[in-house]
């Protein structure tokens, strides 16, 4: 599977580290959490629903089908939550193990990438990215 470097999630991640944060928290964790439990029981047709369409597009580029795809994609959903930021549109939930990043879309929020880890000096490397 292919990794991207995501300069939109760099900044999304520089917003989020501003400090601001909203009620929106457990919104963006459920969602998260929602991933990486349908991950953990194989339920492919799940995780794609919490996906982004540019997400669900970007693993479909591999020849599978999301529902597919989003399961071989490597992810490690059995890490523990160490925070959760929102700002605005932007969410981030900090595993110990990964970081997901979402954003809000007029049918709530999706993800738009998972399975990224920060990179020394440049943006976050994700498995799964889109958005």
């Amino acid at each position: 599977m292919r990794r991207w470097t995501i300069l939109t999630l760099s900044t999304a991640a520089v917003m989020l580290a501003s400090g601001c944060s909203s009620t929106q928290e457990g919104e963006v964790e459920q969602v998260a959490e929602q991933l990486h439990a349908a991950v953990r029981a194989d339920d492919g047709a799940a995780a794609c629903e919490l996906l982004s369409e540019e997400a669900q597009d970007e693993l479909q580029e591999s020849g599978e089908s999301c529902e597919v795809a989003v399961l071989d994609a490597g992810l490690s959903p059995d890490g523990r939550v160490e925070k959760v930021s929102v700002y605005d549109t932007s969410g981030q939930v900090r595993y110990d193990d990964d970081v997901v990043f979402l954003s809000e879309f007029p049918d709530g929020w999706k993800v738009i990438g998972v399975g990224c880890e920060k990179q020394a000096a440049a943006p976050y490397d994700c498995t799964v990215q889109g958005g």
